[in-house]
Formats: structure tokens, sequence, C-alpha cells
């Protein structure tokens, strides 16, 4: 009897089909614009849902122009000056800025439903990966709306879609300068355009690659650090408000222009539903944010 050949499709239910217990999982981006806000007010929160902040306002010492006697050992006061002479003090009033709300009122979730059976013989750990990605989803929007008060910050320096030169760094380190800002917690937040941009700048090279050999303390700075230059850490975002061809708003500020209210923080709720044979899961946020100075602050136009 002769052999015949047979075809490869005959066998088609001989060949086995695997699945990987790998999988390609997304790729997450750095959150950095809560964490470089302020969130000292968080603690002042025991149960509602606002924090009031007031705003001291600064004043100015007056000159007595009172000249004192020839000889001052006497005690005695001589011939007034010209000016206020009158030896009366002059009493501002006591007075507060107009209060900021600082209100956690957005609300966001990621929810999801998985059959029963899908997550029993899933050989990837499906609910875990769910649930992470949930989170991130989450995380993901609250960096989000916080990356989008840079633009409301009245300082401006740059063109859109242009790339940010030497001068324009050290203008808005000058701008935080002129309003007092301290020098603790000053940071600069730039998109991955811009900084490749930076970084053909000779001058923030060389930077880069002294602070790196220095003393900076990388493990005590959040993901997406770059360096310390001017006074000023560095950070790449991906979250950045923009895109390459339009431009993104990179920001720069000291981190009391902003304030951060983080109520709930990712907080994962699950259940079982009998009816449909599912577990149900959701992750849940509550937070919000608000500009407290706005001096402190500078939209950098770029790339």
């Amino acid at each position: 009897m002769a052999i015949t050949d047979t075809a490869t499709t005959n066998l088609a239910n001989t060949v086995p089909q695997m699945y990987s217990h790998m999988t390609a999982d997304y790729r997450e981006a750095n959150f950095v614009f809560v964490n470089l806000f302020d969130r000292k007010y968080e603690s002042d929160l025991s149960e509602g849902d606002r924090v009031f902040i007031h705003g001291v306002n600064s004043f100015q010492s007056t000159q007595d122009t009172t000249t004192l006697a020839a000889n001052p050992s006497s005690g005695s006061l001589g011939a007034a000056g010209a000016g206020d002479s009158s030896g009366v003090l002059t009493f501002d009033e006591a007075s507060l800025k107009s209060r900021i709300s600082l209100i956690a009122d957005t609300h966001v979730y990621q929810a999801f439903e998985l059959e029963y059976e899908a997550d029993l013989f899933s050989n990837i750990g499906l609910m875990e990966k769910l649930t992470k990605a949930s989170g991130y989803a989450v995380a993901h929007r609250i960096d989000d709306d916080a990356a989008a008060l840079v633009d409301n910050f009245s300082q401006t320096v740059g063109t859109a879609a242009v790339g940010l030169t030497e001068s324009d760094i050290k203008r808005g380190v000058q701008y935080l300068n002129d309003a007092f800002a301290p020098e603790d917690s000053r940071v600069f937040v730039f998109s991955p355009a811009e900084q490749m941009n930076l970084f053909g700048i000779e001058r923030f090279v060389n930077a880069q690659y002294s602070s790196s050999i220095g003393n900076v303390n990388v493990d005590s700075k959040y993901k997406g650090y770059v360096t310390n230059i001017l006074g000023l850490d560095w950070y790449m975002s991906l979250n950045v408000e923009g895109t390459n061809a339009a431009g993104h708003d990179n920001g720069m500020w000291q981190k009391e222009a902003c304030a951060t209210l983080v109520v709930e923080e990712s907080r994962p709720v699950s259940h079982y539903e009998i009816s449909t044979d599912t577990t149900r899961y959701a992750v849940h946020a509550i937070y919000g944010f608000v500009e407290v100075r706005d001096d402190h602050g500078v939209w950098m136009k770029g790339m």
C-alpha cells in the first residue's frame, strides 16, 4: 500500500494552541504633578470635604522721622524733623486676605466585571492585572487634572511649540525669586519633547552630568526625576498637557503654588454578584486642587 502525503490542514486538530502565562502589559506613565504640589492641608481635614486657607497680608514699616536731641543721653527728644514727626504711631488695620477654598469636589472611578469562570481558569492572574490597570487609570486621571493647573499661572515664559532656551529657564527662576518663593521644593516639569530640546543645550548637559555625580539623593525623588539645575528639581512627565505639534504646557513652580486634597486615593471595592456569577470591582478616588500662590508658578510654554 502506497504512502500518500497528508495535507497539513488535515492535521490542524492535532496541533496544540498554547496561550502564554505572560502578557504584553500596558506601559505606565510617571505621575509627578500630584506630589509636587502642596499636600500639607490634607492633615487638616478630619471630616467634611473642604479646607479653607487663609492668607496673611504683608506689612511695610513706617519710618519715624522724629529726631533725637543733640545729647541722646538726656533721654529727651529734640526738634522735630521733616515728615511725620508727631511721635504718634500710625496703626495699620489687622486683616487677612480672602480665604481660599480647597475642596475635594472630583470623584472618579474605574469599574469592571469579571466572570467567575474566566477568573478561575485564567493562567495570567487576570483579576490582579485588571485591578492594577484600574488603579492606574484612576491615578492617571488625578495627575492629568493636576497638570491642567499649569496653564493657569499668569506668569509665562516661552512660545508654544518652540524649544525653551537657557534664558527662558533663567527668567522663570527670576520670577520665583521676585516673589520671594522659598528656595526649597522648586521644580521644573517638562514633556519628553522639551527634554530632548533642553539636553541639546550644552550648559544643561554638563550640569546634568555634574549633578549626577554630586550629592543629590535620587532615592528621595519621585519617578521621572532627571536632575537638579539652578536650584530646581527637573522632572520629565508624559502627563504634561499638549501635543508635539502644538507644544506643551511645561511648568516651573515652588510647591506652595498649588495645593492638593486627596480624600480617597485609589480605594478598591469589590463584591460577588450571584445573579450574574461575576465579580464586580471598582477603584474610587475623591480629590481636589486649587491655586494658592499664583506668583509662585510659571507657565513655561515650549515643546
